[in-house]
C-alpha cells in the first residue's frame, strides 16, 4: 500500500488529533521495553508478529508469517499497521472488506503486547481511530473516467491509456481486485497456445456453440462472436503486455465444455491477474482513487454522461468528468441478497454468496436511473462446490475437473460431475441434508492442482469439511456416509473408467479410477456465484437505453452486463468476458 500512497498521492488524515487522542503512552508504565511474538488467526491461517516495544510505547510491528490473500490484505499489514504504531494503540477501526484479517492483525499485537505486561484495562485506554485514504480534491477532470478496480476496469484503464487517453479509477473498496481477486483466474480461448502445445483441437464456432447452448441460447449470439473471436489474442496481450503468468501445459476442462480450453495462471487463482495489472496500473501513472464510493452518474442538458459524482470516506461529494466518456466496471450484483430476489424468488436462506461484498449491483442501478436497459437480471448462477460454513468458493473442490466423483449421504453418485453449474447446484441440494461430498483418491490429487491450495485445505480440515483417510470405509465413516454402497459405487465407477464410458451419467472428459489411497472426501454446498443480467450493451459496449438508443458518454464491461451468458454462465468464461469487452471499453471510450 505505500505504492498507493507514492503513485497516486493519497494523504492519510486522520479524525483526530494526537492532542485530543487519549491513547497508550509511556506514562502508563505498564509495557516492558522488549520484542515479542503474538500469533493469532486470520481468514486463511495464522498471523504472527512481532511487535517492538521501546520506551513502554510499540515502536515497531513486522508482519513474521501469514497466508492472506495479496492485495486484499495489503491495506491491512501496510497502513493499519503503521496506524497501530504511530497511534500506539491496536484500537483502530478494520478495513472494509478486509474485516477478519484485520482483526486478526489486531489479535495478534493484542497477544504479543500481552506478553510485555498489557491488561485489558490497557487495552480499553483511547477511542478507535479511523482508517482512510484521504479526501480528493472537489472536481477533477480527465479524458475517460472508469468506475471499479476488478479485472475488467483495470483492462479498460490500460487500453484506454495505451490509446492516448487520460485515465482514472475510482474504486469504493480500500483494496483492487473485485471477484476477479477471489476467482480461479482462468479463461477460456478456442485455437490458443496452450492448446497447440496440448495438440487440444478447437474451433471459434464449437467455443461459441459451447456457450450458447451452456445459455440456453439466451445469449446475444453477436457478442458470443465478439468475445470468441477475440479472446485468444486478447489473452495473448495480457500474457505479452501486462505479463501475466500461465501454466503452458495444462488446461482446466470446465463443466459445459466440449473440450478443455481454459488457460491457467501460475498460482491458480486470480491475485496473478490482479497483482500484474495494478503493478501495469502503476507503471502507465493511472491514478487510482480508491474508498471512492460513486453515487451517481453526471449528464449534461443534452443528457450526454459527462463523469461520476462519487463520495470519500468523510461523505463529501467529489466529481470525476470524463471529457471522452464513462466506463462502468462495477461488477455484478451476487453480493445483495435483496437484489437477487428481487428478479429471482427462487434464490432463499440455503444460499451464502461467493462474491466480494462489494458486489452490490451499484452501476446497474446507477445507469438504471439515467435510462439504462437492462437484460437477464433473472438468471442468477450459483456455484456448486463451496464451503458450508462460509460459501467461499473451493478450489480444492477443483479436484473434480480432474476425475473426482460427486456422491450423497447414501454414497450414490447423483449428477454428471462435469455438467452445468446450475444443473449441479440444484442436484445437490436435491439429496439428503443439502450437502454433496466430493470423493478423490491419490492418482487424481498428483493430477490436480491441489497442492496450490494447502492453506484452504488446513482451513477445511480445521473445519471438520474435508478428511484424508488411508481407506474409503475410514473416509466414508467421518461423514457418515453409507459404505457398502459408496464401495459399489466406486467399483462400477472404476469399471466405466476401465472402458472409457460413463454409463449412468455420460461423464465427459477422461475418467480417472479411484483405487489408491489416501482417499479424500469433501463436504460441499452450492453458493450464490454470479450474476448472468445486467446493463443492455452492444458490441461496442456502449449502453443502451430503454429507448434502445446509445447512452452518449457511456460504456459497461464485466459482470454488470448482460446477453454474454445467456441463463446459465460456463466456467472460465467470466474471466474471458472482462479481458474481451474490457479492452474494448477502454478503446472506445479512449476515442
Amino acid at each position: 500500500m505505500k505504492n498507493f500512497k507514492k503513485n497516486i498521492c493519497f494523504i492519510l488524515i486522520f479524525m483526530l488529533a494526537l492532542t485530543t487522542f487519549v491513547g497508550c503512552d509511556s506514562s502508563s508504565g505498564e509495557l516492558e521495553d522488549g520484542l515479542y511474538t503474538g500469533t493469532a488467526q486470520g481468514h486463511n491461517a495464522e498471523i504472527e508478529v512481532e511487535v517492538t516495544i521501546d520506551e513502554g510505547d510499540i515502536a515497531g510491528i513486522e508482519i513474521v508469517s501469514h497466508e492472506e490473500t495479496p492485495v486484499l490484505s495489503d491495506p491491512v499489514f501496510n497502513d493499519l499497521k503503521d496506524m497501530m504504531v504511530e497511534h500506539n494503540s491496536i484500537n483502530i477501526d478494520m478495513v472494509s472488506g478486509a474485516t477478519i484479517t484485520s482483526m486478526g492483525l489486531r489479535n495478534a499485537v493484542k497477544a504479543a503486547m500481552e506478553e510485555a505486561g498489557a491488561t485489558e484495562e490497557y487495552f480499553d485506554q483511547g477511542k478507535n481511530l479511523s482508517l482512510d485514504y484521504g479526501a480528493a480534491d472537489e472536481e477533477k477532470e480527465y479524458d475517460v473516467v472508469v468506475v471499479g478496480a476488478g479485472g475488467a476496469g483495470m483492462i479498460a484503464a490500460i487500453e484506454a491509456k495505451s490509446q492516448g487517453a487520460e485515465v482514472a479509477i475510482i474504486e469504493k473498496n480500500p483494496f483492487v481486485g473485485g471477484n476477479t481477486l477471489v476467482s480461479g483466474g482462468e479463461f477460456n480461448a478456442p485455437n490458443s497456445w496452450v492448446q497447440e502445445i496440448m495438440d487440444v483441437e478447437d474451433s471459434v464456432e464449437q467455443y461459441i456453440e459451447d456457450t450458447l447452448s451452456g445459455g440456453d441460447y439466451k445469449a446475444d449470439e453477436d457478442l458470443v462472436r465478439i468475445m470468441a473471436e477475440n479472446i485468444t489474442e486478447d489473452g495473448e496481450w495480457l500474457r505479452d503486455f501486462v505479463e501475466v503468468e500461465f501454466i503452458e501445459d495444462y488446461l482446466m476442462h470446465f463443466g459445459g465444455h466440449s473440450v478443455p480450453r481454459a488457460i491457467y495462471p501460475i498460482g491458480g487463482s486470480g491475485i496473478e491477474l490482479i497483482q500484474k495489472l495494478e503493478r501495469k496500473i502503476y507503471e502507465m501513472e493511472i491514478p487510482l482513487y480508491l474508498e471512492m464510493e460513486a453515487s451517481e452518474i453526471m449528464v449534461d442538458e443534452n443528457e450526454r454522461v459527462v463523469g461520476i459524482k462519487a463520495q470519500n470516506p468523510e461523505g463529501e461529494s467529489v466529481h470525476y468528468y470524463g471529457v471522452n466518456g464513462v466506463v462502468l466496471t462495477t461488477g455484478g450484483f451476487g453480493a445483495n441478497l435483496e437484489m437477487v430476489q428481487e428478479h429471482n424468488d427462487t434464490i432463499d436462506e440455503r444460499y451464502m454468496s461467493t462474491n466480494q461484498k462489494g458486489a452490490t449491483g451499484d452501476g446497474i442501478i446507477m445507469a438504471k436511473d439515467i435510462g439504462a436497459d437492462v437484460r437477464d437480471m433473472e438468471y442468477v448462477q450459483t456455484y456448486p462446490t463451496c464451503n458450508p460454513r462460509t460459501g467461499h468458493l473451493s478450489y480444492v473442490a477443483d479436484t473434480r475437473f480432474d476425475g473426482a466423483i460427486l456422491v450423497n449421504k447414501e454414497g450414490e453418485r447423483f449428477v454428471e460431475e462435469l455438467d452445468r453449474r446450475d444443473v449441479i447446484s440444484e442436484a445437490i441440494l436435491a439429496q439428503t441434508e443439502s450437502y454433496g461430498y466430493l470423493m478423490w483418491d491419490e492418482t487424481i490429487r498428483q493430477n490436480s492442482n491441489m497442492d496450490s491450495y494447502l492453506t484452504e485445505f488446513e482451513s477445511l480440515e480445521n473445519q471438520d469439511l474435508i478428511v484424508k483417510a488411508d481407506t474409503i470405509e475410514e473416509a466414508a465413516e467421518f461423514f457418515g456416509i453409507e459404505v457398502e454402497t459408496l464401495k459399489k459405487t466406486i467399483e462400477k465407477y472404476n469399471g466405466f473408467a476401465e472402458q472409457g464410458q460413463d454409463e449412468d451419467f455420460q461423464r465427459r472428459g477422461s475418467l480417472v479410477a479411484l483405487e489408491e489411497g489416501p482417499y479424500y472426501i469433501q463436504k460441499v454446498v452450492p453458493a450464490i456465484h454470479h450474476t448472468m443480467g445486467g446493463l443492455k450493451i452492444n458490441g461496442d459496449t456502449q449502453v443502451i437505453s430503454t429507448d434502445g438508443e446509445w447512452i452518449e458518454g457511456l460504456y459497461a464491461a464485466g459482470e454488470l452486463t448482460g446477453g454474454i451468458h445467456g441463463k446459465n454462465r460456463l466456467g472460465g468464461n467470466a474471466i474471458s468476458d472482462l479481458i474481451v469487452f474490457g479492452r474494448i471499453a477502454g478503446r472506445n471510450a479512449a476515442q
